[in-house]
């Protein structure tokens, strides 16, 4: 490929109009530069790709004298007006961690002759494009900072690992992984989409093309309620349709009743009456029916300053308590203490079902299940005699059978709970530590998939997909050997992001 070249020059047409020719020129020829072996396109993904590009120079004069030549590789967007030019590379042979956002660009070569001043350009075409349109979403922690690693399958079918995502953007360091959140496909409504990330240090929405952020997108800015403070954190955030938003943060429970109009959250309405000023501490997370269409029905919130659960609605501006009945599976006022909560997408009459794992005063383990969209109780289990159970860190619920999975250190159980009673089955010890079970309710939310995450700090954090074998009778899971993902940080929570 010839280069162009660049000489300055002052000459104007005017002048050569006057200008006396005596004949008598002094030619100088010059170094001619080309190059063979540059493309004239290149397609590469943001930040998952590194661009190597190592030209082949020829040269009409010397090549050899040291430090005679200059390099530098540029950047400029193909556009026509306020383009600005970005110098990515000193090096004759280029090496560049693609970092520039989606789109087309000039990739540019120059190299500078010093001894004759001429620079010779040469050009190429670079299609830049993301791979985080869709894929899912993995947070964790690496070297004691909040880590976002994504999993894609890019056009040609391969899986790819984008790891570190979030030293690419402009957030500080961050601490304590807590959540991802990504809403589903962005559509024709705009306000419907959103990608939150949550941590101890607060919650910030993602770009959704680059997932880049800063600080001005930290969630606090949106909330109109005086009695959160500057280190507001969310802990849980989901959407119900396409106009409301929930969130839990600092034991707070908010709305936002209407994403077309703003993306603002008024006062919270953890409390029992309209104009009340006495707050109940709320769980860090909240039951609730996925329903991605339409508002239907009530959210659960569990009231941990009193011990029961109450229920509240998009148009809520308080919670209200649940009544108990004699001859009811539990009481609303359980008593308990709270060990986790899960929303499964397993239907009875016709409902999702939400399980609750809670401890008693006397240190019994129970499960409840419910349907929060009814606000109606299912039934209650005793699970104090499962192994572990008291240790037990991590529970994923299936989507098809009564079934739950826990994981104590690295050992995994499953247990299926009928009327008949609660039984039992050990199904793998991973050998390290198990630090996420999560269940598929979104990309392949019928197939009943789910996802363990174990870590060591030798080889990092990996993540293993399976599936509930669909068999009425017995408590099976399968490996699926190609859904094995490896190197990823510390993982604590991952989600399915859509486009």
């Amino acid at each position: 490929m010839k280069l162009k070249y660049i000489i300055s020059a002052i000459f104007a047409i005017g002048i050569f109009a006057c200008y006396e020719d005596e004949g008598n020129y002094d030619y100088q020829e010059i170094n001619e530069i080309s190059v063979d072996n540059l493309k004239e396109e290149y397609d590469v993904y943001m930040l998952a790709d590194t661009l190597r590009i190592s030209p082949i120079l020829k040269f009409t004069q010397d090549s050899t004298t040291e430090g005679r030549f200059e390099y530098s590789w540029y950047l400029s967007p193909q556009q026509t007006t306020g383009g600005k030019i970005t110098k990515i590379s000193d090096q004759c042979n280029l090496e560049y961690h693609v970092t520039a956002k989606e789109g087309n660009y000039y990739l540019s070569l120059g190299v500078k002759d010093l001894k004759t001043g001429v620079e010779w350009l040469t050009h190429s075409t670079l299609r830049i494009t993301t791979l985080f349109s869709n894929g899912w979403l993995i947070l964790g922690e690496k070297n004691g900072e909040v880590a976002l690693d994504m999993i894609t399958v890019s056009t040609k079918g391969d899986t790819i690992i984008t790891r570190d995502i979030l030293k690419n953007s402009k957030l500080p360091s961050l601490k304590g992984p807590r959540k991802m959140f990504s809403t589903f496909r962005e559509g024709f409504q705009p306000w419907m989409a959103g990608c939150f990330l949550m941590t101890d240090d607060g919650t910030f929405e993602l770009d959704r093309k680059s997932l880049t952020s800063d600080v001005s997108t930290n969630i606090r800015r949106v909330i109109y309620d005086p009695t959160i403070t500057d280190d507001f954190a969310a802990s849980d955030l989901f959407q119900s349709g396409s106009y409301n938003r929930y969130m839990v943060g600092d034991n707070k429970v908010f709305i936002n009743n209407s994403l077309i109009t703003a993306d603002a959250y008024g006062n919270c309405i953890n409390k029992y009456s309209k104009y009340s000023e006495e707050y109940f501490k709320a769980y860090p997370e909240i039951l609730y029916q996925f329903n991605t269409y339409s508002i239907t029905g009530n959210q659960l919130v569990y009231d941990m300053d009193n011990k029961r659960f109450a229920k509240f609605t998009s148009a809520s501006n308080y919670c209200d308590t649940l009544p108990d009945n004699n001859g009811d599976p539990f009481d609303w006022k359980t008593g308990n203490e709270m060990i986790t909560i899960n929303n499964s997408i397993r239907t009875v009459e016709g409902r999702q079902v939400s399980y609750a794992v809670m401890k008693s005063p006397d240190n019994k383990y129970y499960l409840y299940s419910m349907l929060p969209a009814q606000s109606k109780k299912l039934a209650r289990y005793d699970i104090s005699a499962l192994p572990g159970i008291a240790q037990a860190t991590q529970f994923g619920f299936s989507s098809k059978y009564p079934r739950m999975v826990y994981a104590t250190g690295s050992k995994l159980y499953a247990c299926e709970f009928l009327p008949s009673g609660v039984s039992l089955k050990e199904l793998e010890d991973f050998g390290n530590e198990i630090t996420m079970i999560h269940h598929d309710n979104a990309k392949e939310a019928n197939k009943d998939f789910f996802y363990v995450a174990t870590y060591n700090e030798t080889d990092g954090g990996t993540v293993q997909k399976y599936q509930w074998v669909d068999d009425p009778n017995d408590m099976k899971i399968e490996k699926l050997e190609r859904s094995r993902w490896e190197k990823l940080c510390r993982v604590t929570s991952m989600c399915w992001k859509w486009n």
